[in-house]
């Protein structure tokens, strides 16, 4: 397999580090997640909701889950490592207790004194809008006045507003700061990467092979001769270059790209089934309504583990007549 020199690849060097959590395997840094959907064609899953939207259920964010087969995929080949994330967590002595809630005081100052130039800045801007919507109104009002009383009567006029103005910006520079942080509440960053704590450790808690991982108990897909089938499939049709997804959604165990999937629509789905069962015809009349109700093949996909091969059959509706 050809690798791509994307810009990505030159900054990023494998392995990356996947955190295992209650059987998932998760990725939290975009740029990881990047590399290996343009080097290696795998597309993951996100899962997490959005900051701002965190009520809808249509897109999603970090952190991105790995199918069982990609995992295993790129545990083989060296590019990732495991990491046991609950056994990384330990217990925080009281210095780091005690420095983590002083960054945490002062990211909370940061914000209050970031608010508090804002509202000065937002009154200056009204002040200075105001004064210069009573001038013009006052040169109006003087001017239509002079003709009236005099030159007299406007340097008096002019005079009285002049310490009137005076008095008001000083009243403004006296105000309370206290007073302009009313309403005033902080960001809270609620930090979903674990490796950001000073109390996670990783050092005793990586693994770099299926064994070790097993053996550990972290990771033990496949354990099942079904899971061994599907992976070799998986494997195979990888090798072949396609761009390979959960096709839970359309009744199959993949779909298959034939390049990105934000550039492409699937042209596969795909179902592994063992060599020896036994397919009805209604079975097939299934399949094939199903794929061709989506504009895609449906393709039948079993390991042969006597001459260690993929078989596949795909299904089309075909029109006569």
């Amino acid at each position: 397999m050809e690798i791509k020199n994307t810009n990505a690849s030159l900054e990023l060097k494998p392995p990356f580090k996947v955190y295992v959590s209650n059987k998932k395997a998760l990725l939290w840094n975009i740029e990881e997640i990047r590399f290996l959907r343009e080097n290696y064609r795998i597309v993951g899953s996100f899962i997490g909701c959005l900051p701002r939207y965190p009520l809808q259920n249509q897109l999603f964010g970090l952190p991105m889950t790995l199918l069982n087969e990609e995992v295993t995929l790129l545990l083989s080949k060296g590019i990732i490592i495991l990491v046991d994330d609950k056994k990384s967590h330990q217990s925080p002595t009281n210095a780091q207790i005690k420095k983590f809630e002083q960054i945490s005081l002062e990211e909370e100052d940061k914000q209050l004194q970031e608010y508090i130039n804002f509202i000065e800045e937002k009154k200056s801007k009204i002040e200075n809008l105001r004064k210069n919507n009573n001038l013009s109104q006052d040169i109006k009002e003087k001017k239509n006045k002079a003709k009236k009383t005099g030159l007299n009567d406007l340097k008096e006029n002019t005079l009285l507003q002049q310490k009137q103005e005076s008095q008001d910006l000083e009243n403004i520079n006296v105000e309370d700061k206290t007073s302009k942080a009313k309403g005033f509440a902080p960001v809270i960053n609620i930090k979903t990467l674990s490796a950001s704590f000073a109390w996670y450790n990783v050092n005793e808690n990586c693994f770099d092979s299926i064994d070790i991982a097993k053996q550990n108990n972290l990771w033990t897909w496949p354990n099942t001769l079904k899971d061994i089938q599907k992976y070799k499939i998986y494997c195979d049709l990888w090798n072949k270059g396609y761009y390979i997804t959960s096709g839970i959604k359309f009744g199959g165990d993949y779909l298959l790209y034939p390049g990105d999937p934000l550039r492409y629509h699937s042209h596969f789905i795909a179902t592994v089934l063992d060599t020896d069962k036994t397919i009805s015809p209604m079975d097939i009349i299934t399949f094939g309504r199903l794929g061709t109700s989506v504009k895609k093949s449906y393709m039948l996909c079993s390991w042969n583990q006597q001459e260690d091969k993929a078989i596949y059959f795909c299904l089309e509706w075909s029109g006569f007549g």
